[in-house]
């Protein structure tokens, strides 16, 4: 029983870490009048907070796990929303839905180029 309870507390004090920084992100997001994403704003806030070493690596280790694990089912929803959207609805931003994608794509294969050839030179 308390070979169970040491395996388990470190996890449930890394999903709090991961909750506790997510709802410093939405306090700092509601702050910015929501100009920022409550997600990016957390993850800033965990980024920092073990840059510092406030929260070490290892207590956050196997809950990011178990999350990447996962990642694809948290892609349904989207995907179902997605899929349930009325295409129709869609014909009159066509142009501009394929303009933004595509020089979004291109501005994050452009960013990525610059950064691997920075890596490189090190």
């Amino acid at each position: 029983m308390l070979s169970k309870i040491r395996k388990i507390l470190p996890f449930a004090a890394g999903c709090g870490s991961l909750v506790v920084s997510y709802y410093i992100g939405m306090a700092l997001s509601a702050l910015a009048s929501g100009y920022i994403s409550p997600s990016v704003a957390g993850m800033v806030v965990l980024f920092v907070l073990l840059k510092t070493g406030v929260v070490k690596e290892d207590w956050i280790k196997a809950p990011a796990n178990l999350l990447l694990d996962n990642l694809m089912l948290f892609f349904i929803p989207v995907t179902a929303g997605v899929a349930l959207i009325s295409f129709s609805s869609l014909k009159a931003d066509v142009i501009s839905i394929i303009v933004a994608a595509t020089a979004s794509t291109w501005f994050v294969l452009w960013i990525v180029g610059v950064v691997t050839e920075k890596i490189e030179k090190r």
